[in-house]
């Protein structure tokens, strides 16, 4: 191996093995109703008690041409009008309902938000996205800004594509919630280039993964990480092969700008 394929090699081993958390919440970007703590990973919404809804922003855009996964655990029991985790434009409103009570990802056209209710929304229209979540689940979020799809995992498996064509848009994570004293923590946030290698990762099976890191030592550190599971799409008929996938579908021409896509049938325009 020359000089240079071992740079290479040791540029890309470096970026699979990139920090847990390469962002973490922001505190001068989020609305006032909000406590952080352990460096920025967790966050408290209205400590004391609740007037309204509060938004926390991700210190950091997503940058593009990287797959981006993160991951919040719900630390408290969930209830009241709405917690949310999603994604939104620099230009996303998220200080005009700290005195209502309102599921505010998604609310307007610049932010896309999934509801612990199990509902997606954005540009204020809801379209039912599946499953619940609540106290204990990890909900996890995949942005693949090459393809620009954006979807959610409950407890490492996936729920589905839930937002298209945002690969030319850039974000930043949110999350937001109407309950008083509301706790979760931010467990990851890591991401990678997209490239042939991560689109190898999508169609191995997890039998072709153990042999290959049993085989091929070299190749641990590329299969052996949290994205070799996120990427992952069904494989043949085989329901083990299936576990983690993505739900991948064609999104109809007539369809422009960002569309929410539900089990390959229903889907809200972004006028």
């Amino acid at each position: 191996m020359d000089s240079i394929t071992k740079d290479h090699y040791a540029m890309i081993e470096d970026d699979f093995f990139s920090s847990r958390h390469e962002w973490t919440w922001d505190e001068k970007l989020s609305t006032s109703s909000i406590k952080l703590s352990d460096n920025n990973l967790n966050v408290t919404f209205h400590p004391v008690y609740s007037t309204g809804t509060a938004v926390v922003k991700g210190n950091k855009s997503l940058e593009k041409g990287r797959h981006h996964y993160w991951e919040i655990s719900m630390i408290t029991h969930i209830y009241g009008t709405d917690v949310m985790v999603g994604v939104g434009t620099a230009n996303a409103e998220l200080h005009n309902a700290s005195e209502r009570f309102c599921a505010l990802l998604g609310r307007d056209q610049e932010s896309w938000g999934f509801s612990y209710r199990g509902y997606l929304q954005h540009d204020g229209k809801k379209c039912k996205y599946g499953t619940t979540f609540g106290q204990d689940d990890l909900v996890g979020i995949h942005l693949d800004t090459w393809t620009g799809t954006l979807q959610f995992f409950k407890n490492r498996k996936p729920l589905g594509v839930a937002f298209t064509k945002l690969n030319n848009v850039t974000l930043y994570p949110l999350i937001s919630s109407t309950m008083a004293q509301c706790v979760m923590e931010l467990t990851y946030s890591c991401s990678i280039s997209v490239s042939l290698q991560t689109t190898c990762l999508t169609v191995l099976s997890p039998l072709q993964k153990a042999y290959l890191s049993k085989q091929f030592p070299g190749l641990r550190y590329l299969i052996q990480n949290i994205f070799a599971d996120i990427l992952q799409k069904p494989i043949g008929n085989s329901k083990t092969d299936s576990v983690f996938c993505f739900c991948f579908f064609d999104v109809p021409k007539c369809l422009s700008t960002s569309n929410i896509h539900v089990n390959n049938s229903t889907y809200i325009n972004r006028l």
